[in-house]
């Protein structure tokens, strides 16, 4: 009598593991949970993965776990590297043609931002180039829309954000405004710098390992809210910046590049409390209506 072999095989594995999810009553949940498993397991088997890969990998993310807290998000700073984070904004955004271009909110916003009026500085300490922004939030019509929120933050010229400074003052460089009947805002900025992501940690090792450098071209931040519409949270990046072609979480987008146009000290249109020379930057946001709207 032949013997018969009945051995498991990968594929036992993984129909295994995904009938394992019949049972769950969330069909969404079933959805990811099972699609999931499906592609992890291919992913396996594509690359043959041995164990020491495997217990690499685990470590790698136990690593990743330790290092992040309130203030770094390394598990938002591997998504972004990885692509996954402008991959998940892509998805969304095909939902919201006719509007500006969003992107990765990035590991450093932080919720409170000091409330500011129109035209305000967020420059608490010195911090770089003085820059006036400015512009208005409409509609895809071109309508404008009144009392949108701006909630902005940047990096100054030590190329760092306020919360990456143990001692730093927690407000500077950062702000929220409320837009005018017509749709303006305008505030007192600095020019951004082109800065590295945090490169200490198990992020930056797997940069330096595959040759990839940890760059970004320098930009603002800009989450834009406002009832009955969709929310954008985006950059505004430096037309002359460096990294533009080779961001090392892949945020740009063309429409989002803008130019810091210089302007000398004499310059009849400089804002109040700006001394020497500065930079204007003019930027519309365009919101589109949410679906419920």
């Amino acid at each position: 009598m032949a013997e018969i072999d009945e051995s498991t095989t990968p594929e036992d594995i993984t129909d295994a593991v995904v009938a394992s999810f019949d049972g769950c009553r969330d069909p969404r949940l079933r959805e990811i949970a099972t699609a999931l498993v499906r592609h992890l397991h291919a992913f396996a088997l594509e690359v043959e993965l041995t164990g020491e890969e495997w217990l690499a990998g685990i470590r790698f993310l136990t690593e990743a776990g330790r290092i992040t807290d309130d203030v770094r998000q390394e598990f938002i700073l591997l998504s972004d590297t990885l692509g996954f984070s402008m991959l998940v904004d892509a998805i969304a955004h095909e939902r919201r043609q006719g509007g500006t271009e969003s992107t990765v909110l990035g590991p450093f916003w932080v919720s409170g931002s000091p409330e500011r009026g129109y035209g305000e500085s967020i420059v608490e300490e010195p911090s770089g180039e003085p820059a006036w922004v400015h512009g208005r939030v409409l509609d895809p019509n071109g309508n404008p829309i009144p009392g949108a929120m701006l909630d902005v933050w940047q990096n100054g010229d030590d190329m760092l954000y306020q919360v990456q400074k143990a001692n730093g003052n927690p407000g500077n460089l950062r702000g929220v405004f409320t837009t005018r009947d017509d749709g303006a805002f305008a505030f007192v900025a600095v020019r951004p710098t082109d800065y590295t992501i945090p490169d200490d940690g198990p992020v930056g090792r797997m940069l330096a390992a595959t040759g990839r450098h940890p760059w970004r071209p320098a930009h603002l931040h800009t989450i834009v809210s406002a009832p009955g519409f969709e929310t954008l949270v985006t950059h505004v990046f430096d037309s002359e910046s460096t990294y533009l072609d080779s961001d090392a979480v892949f945020g740009v987008k063309p429409s989002l590049v803008r130019r810091f146009v210089p302007r000398a000290a004499d310059d009849q249109a400089r804002p109040a409390g700006v001394e020497g020379a500065w930079y204007s930057l003019e930027t519309d946001f365009v919101l589109v209506p949410s679906a419920s709207r």
